[in-house]
């Protein structure tokens, strides 16, 4: 049976369609009043188009389907910045030992959960229980890597760990299964009963596959939101949202996992007058994956000479109208430690492609397609549009600039069970892939998508070899800066000379609101929103 990894599952997730799940923690369902914020006294709704129902909420488990939902009701002890740095939330300061085998975290006071409980050590551990050495969350490798997890006072928690980890912060920002839950929102038997976090947010009434109401939480710590109401209003179809956008039945769409902007609508949203069009850049790269375990691409020249062949500038500007930036390497710049020794390395270069083929051995025959031992150079992509959207466009447009290199490329369109399928059991040459982006990369990707160890390893990772395990392995257990962006310095030199993948695209996060909305800033991932200081202009 094919296991797809629960990290893997939610990076897919920005377009499958996921089958309903039987919602169980609710809250009572009904008509509401019309409250007013806290901060201000005003009311004030602000409504969020979603692509799917929010599922249950319990940041423990993978039963929900809104990131977005979860990190608006609860917090982590840090959260990722948009710099890439860390922030404090619900621990005030940290300290790690010169080993990385001790971190000691201050909990900030007078914290408590929305149904009043105080927020201290002993919640915070009863948390940490839930997911560390947990089979169901072994492929978080901060829960394997935690031992021990002491609380020598209320406010102090110390995490012992197994060796050391860098990443351990950066996965401490993560929406789940990291974050703190009241441990009064368990029943007896030890079941999740209701959503109850620490964050702005509270549950006020939710409509299964319709929508999800917020509004600010009374016992809230920080600086109350601004805003009296947030609805997360269900529509399935983009063009739907877009619609909606336009009519002002809603006061923002797009977003990864809140639900995407077709790219065929930016246009138009962004002649409208009364909408305003944000984007930025995005923390994830778009690779075509080669099966390097079967011919031709067990062959380092045929890899880089793909490289050469796509012509990363015309996708970009032809499929995705310029809302994607052509990918100078595996990881998008503003991912930690990323660096490019060789930025121009694979840039379009038809000519190099060829003079590398024929090296290989692929000698063009009478009508300009490459032969070997008589047979054509024949290759096919594969492709799920549930997936990936725009994948037989890019596809097409890759097809095209293969031939003219002589290589005839075939498209086999699949859905998401068949690509699965396909991946287990290596019956695939190509198909597009994903990284996984802030606050996972770069050690996530690297781990699992190109180690022989890795969640990626049991179902077509993209490449994998003894020194690029040792490479990965040993920059994950670093204890100095310095050093560790040295180490990642060579294994981005490593993954160019093997031409382990051909990256693509860098991503963009494109968001669209209605100008009367003020104050909306994106948060430092696509798993969160900011609405902290966000009030709308009365028309």
């Amino acid at each position: 049976m094919f296991r797809v990894s629960r990290r893997v599952l939610s990076f897919l997730a920005l377009n499958l369609v996921v089958l309903a799940l039987t919602i169980a923690c609710s809250p009572k369902t009904g008509q509401l009043s019309s409250p007013t914020s806290p901060a201000t006294g005003i009311e004030q709704t602000f409504t969020v188009a979603i692509g799917e129902d929010v599922g249950v909420l319990n940041p423990h488990t993978y039963d929900a389907h809104s990131f977005v939902a979860l990190a608006m009701i609860y917090e982590p002890l840090v959260r990722y910045a948009d710099d890439g740095g860390i922030q404090p939330v619900l621990a005030e300061s940290w300290q790690a030992s010169d080993d990385n085998l001790t971190w000691t975290f201050k909990l900030r006071q007078g914290v408590a959960f929305q149904d009043g409980t105080p927020f201290n050590a002993e919640a915070a551990k009863w948390n940490l229980q839930q997911w560390v050495n947990v089979a169901d969350h072994d492929w978080l490798p901060v829960s394997t890597q935690i031992a021990a997890i002491e609380t020598p006072d209320s406010n102090t928690l110390v995490l012992r760990m197994k060796e050391p980890y860098y990443a351990t912060l950066q996965e401490l920002t993560l929406v789940r299964p990291v974050r703190f839950l009241s441990p009064k929102a368990m029943d007896g038997q030890g079941k999740f009963t209701q959503p109850v976090g620490t964050g702005p947010w509270k549950v006020a009434d939710y409509t299964p596959d319709q929508k999800l109401v917020l509004t600010p939480s009374e016992t809230y710590w920080g600086e109350q939101p601004t805003l009296s109401q947030v609805v997360l209003d269900v529509i399935p179809d983009p063009q739907t949202r877009v619609a909606a956008l336009i009519s002002q039945e809603v006061d923002l769409i797009g977003g990864k996992y809140l639900g995407g902007i077709p790219v065929e609508s930016i246009s138009t949203l962004q002649n409208n007058p009364d909408v305003e069009v944000l984007t930025a850049d995005g923390t994830t790269t778009y690779l075509i994956q080669m099966n390097y375990r079967r011919s031709p691409f067990d062959d380092v020249r045929v890899r880089r000479a793909l490289n050469y062949a796509i012509d990363r500038d015309a996708i970009s500007r032809q499929v995705f109208n310029n809302l994607a930036n052509p990918a100078q390497g595996f990881f998008t710049p503003n991912i930690p430690y990323v660096t490019y020794p060789d930025a121009n390395l694979y840039t379009y270069n038809p000519d190099q492609a060829r003079a590398l083929l024929q090296e290989a051995g692929w000698v063009a025959g009478d009508n300009g397609a490459l032969i070997k031992d008589g047979a054509p150079l024949q290759l096919t992509i594969m492709i799920d549009t549930e997936l990936f959207p725009q994948a037989k466009s890019m596809t097409e447009v890759v097809q095209a600039e293969l031939k003219q290199v002589g290589i005839e490329l075939q498209i086999r369109q699949v859905n998401s069970g068949g690509r699965a399928d396909a991946l287990e059991s290596g019956d695939f040459d190509m198909t597009i892939g994903v990284t996984y982006g802030a606050p996972y990369d770069p050690h996530s990707s690297l781990k699992d998508l190109f180690s022989s160890t890795g969640e990626g390893s049991d179902h077509g990772g993209f490449y994998a070899d003894a020194e690029l395990d040792r490479m990965i392995d040993q920059v994950l257990k670093t204890t100095d800066d310095g050093d560790r962006k040295t180490q990642y310095t060579k294994i981005w030199q490593y993954l160019d000379e093997k031409a382990v993948a051909i990256p693509v695209l860098f991503s963009q996060r494109v968001y669209a609101l209605n100008k009367g909305v003020q104050g909306f800033d994106l948060a430092g991932t696509e798993y969160e929103l900011d609405l902290q200081g966000v009030t709308k202009t009365e028309s």
